[in-house]
C-alpha cells in the first residue's frame, strides 16, 4: 500500500512540475484546476518545491472575477542550474549552453576535424569546465551521435570509431553530473515536438539528411526506437538496379540522397575537386546544368523516402531536416512535387525550423527532462525559443 503511494505522489510531482514548467507563471490553484487534484495535494508538492528551489514564488496574479485574495504565482526557478549539450559530427563538435527552462545561453561550433574518440572526449570536458556560467550549476549533458543509440550506449557509429568506449559512464564520473546519449535524428524530431509542434502533433516523422540519412519517430508523442535502437535507420533501405543481362544491383538509398552522394557525384561531372554546401547553392542559383540535374535526382529519391515513410507510419506531419534543402528552398518544392498523389494533399511535408540548432535543442529536451525527472513529450519549450536572441 505505501509503495502504491508513493507511485502515486511521484506521479502527482510530475505532473504539477510539467505545469509550472509548460505554463508558469501559474497558480496553484490553476494546477489544481487543470490537473483535476486536490488543492492540499498541490500545495504539499508545491511547498517541497520550492523549497528545493526548483520552483519559485512571483507576485500576485489577478484575482478571479468573482473579486477575493490574489493568488500567489509560480514559475520553474531559472537559476536553478543549467545543462550542456553537444552534437558530435564527423569534423566539428557543435557546444550548447541552456538554463533549465531551455533558454539558449550560448551556442559555440568548432571544425575539429577527423579526431578519436579520446580527443573528443577531452574536448567536450574541457568546454563543460571551460563555459560555464559565474555562480552556475552543471545539471547534466546530453550528446547527439550519428549512429545507433540503445540504453544509452553507442552500438554502431560509422563515422567515429568509439574504441568500446561508453561515453555517457566516462563523461559522467569525469564531470559527475548525468549523461545522455541519443541519435541525431531522434534528437531533430524531439526539437519538432517539444519546441514546435507540442500539443498539435503527436505523430510525426523528421527525416534528417546530412552526411547520411535517418529518420526520428515521435508515435503519440513518444520517441519510438525500435527493439535494439534501430528504428528509423532509413538511409539503409536498398534500391535495386536491373541490369540488360538481369543480374540486380542494389544500393542503400543513401547513395542517391545523402549530402556526401551529392557532393560526390558533382565532384565526379566537374572539375570541381573542392566543394562545399555554399559552392552548391551558388552554382544551383547560377543555373548550372549538371548541379541542377543531380539535385532533381536528389529531389526524386528523397521524394519516395517520404512517401514510404509516410504510407508506413502514417505520420500526422513529416519534416525534413537537410541543410543543403534550407539553402535551396526551392528543393522543398520539388520534393513536394515528386510525391505520388496517394499522399501528398493528405499528409503536411515541411522542412525543419532552425536546423542549425535543432539537434542541441533535442539534446537540451532530453537532459532537462531527465534531471527534473518529468516524463519525456510533456515538457512545453516553445516559450523558451521564442525568448532566445539565437536565431
Amino acid at each position: 500500500m505505501e509503495t502504491s503511494k508513493s507511485l502515486v505522489r511521484e506521479l502527482n510531482r510530475k505532473r504539477v512540475l510539467e505545469q509550472v514548467f509548460s505554463y508558469g507563471p501559474i497558480s496553484r490553484s490553476q494546477v489544481s484546476k487543470n490537473l483535476k487534484l486536490n488543492k492540499v495535494t498541490v500545495s504539499e508538492i508545491v511547498s517541497e518545491m520550492l523549497e528545493n528551489h526548483l520552483l519559485v514564488e512571483l507576485g500576485q496574479g489577478d484575482s478571479s472575477s468573482r473579486g477575493g485574495r490574489k493568488p500567489t504565482m509560480l514559475k520553474l526557478n531559472a537559476d536553478y542550474g543549467y545543462v550542456l549539450s553537444f552534437d558530435l559530427g564527423f569534423n566539428y563538435i557543435d557546444v550548447m549552453m541552456n538554463q533549465i527552462d531551455g533558454l539558449i545561453l550560448k551556442f559555440e561550433h568548432h571544425r575539429v576535424g577527423e579526431i578519436n574518440i579520446d580527443e573528443r572526449i577531452t574536448f567536450i570536458v574541457n568546454k563543460a569546465h571551460e563555459i560555464k556560467p559565474e555562480g552556475g550549476r552543471l545539471l547534466g549533458v546530453s550528446v547527439a551521435i550519428h549512429g545507433i543509440i540503445d540504453n544509452n550506449k553507442a552500438l554502431y557509429t560509422p563515422y567515429i570509431d568509439f574504441q568500446d568506449r561508453d561515453l555517457a559512464k566516462v563523461l559522467s564520473q569525469k564531470l559527475f553530473v548525468p549523461v545522455r546519449l541519443q541519435n541525431e535524428a531522434n534528437l531533430s524530431v524531439i526539437y519538432q515536438r517539444d519546441f514546435v509542434s507540442r500539443e498539435q502533433i503527436d505523430n510525426l516523422v523528421c527525416i534528417s539528411i546530412h552526411k547520411g540519412i535517418g529518420a526520428g519517430i515521435i508515435i503519440n508523442n513518444r520517441l519510438f526506437t525500435g527493439v535494439r535502437g534501430e528504428a528509423g535507420e532509413i538511409g539503409h533501405a536498398v534500391v535495386y538496379e536491373s541490369r540488360p543481362n538481369f543480374e540486380h544491383k542494389f544500393e542503400s538509398i543513401e547513395s542517391y540522397c545523402s549530402e556526401d552522394s551529392i557532393l560526390k557525384k558533382i565532384k565526379e561531372q566537374t572539375d570541381l575537386s573542392e566543394l562545399t554546401r555554399d559552392d552548391i547553392q551558388q552554382l544551383y542559383y547560377d543555373g548550372n546544368e549538371i548541379v541542377g540535374d543531380i539535385l532533381d535526382e536528389f529531389c526524386y529519391y528523397t521524394a519516395h523516402i517520404v512517401y514510404n515513410t509516410i504510407v508506413t507510419l502514417d505520420p500526422a506531419k513529416v519534416v525534413i531536416n537537410s541543410n543543403l534543402i534550407a539553402d535551396i528552398p526551392e528543393l522543398m518544392d520539388i520534393i513536394r512535387s515528386d510525391i505520388p498523389y496517394l499522399t501528398k494533399d493528405k499528409t503536411p511535408i515541411e522542412l525543419l525550423a532552425n536546423s542549425r540548432y535543432a539537434t542541441l535543442l533535442g539534446g537540451v529536451s532530453l537532459i532537462i527532462s531527465h534531471v527534473i525527472n518529468v516524463t519525456p513529450g510533456e515538457l512545453n519549450f516553445s516559450r523558451a525559443l521564442a525568448e532566445s536572441t539565437l536565431k
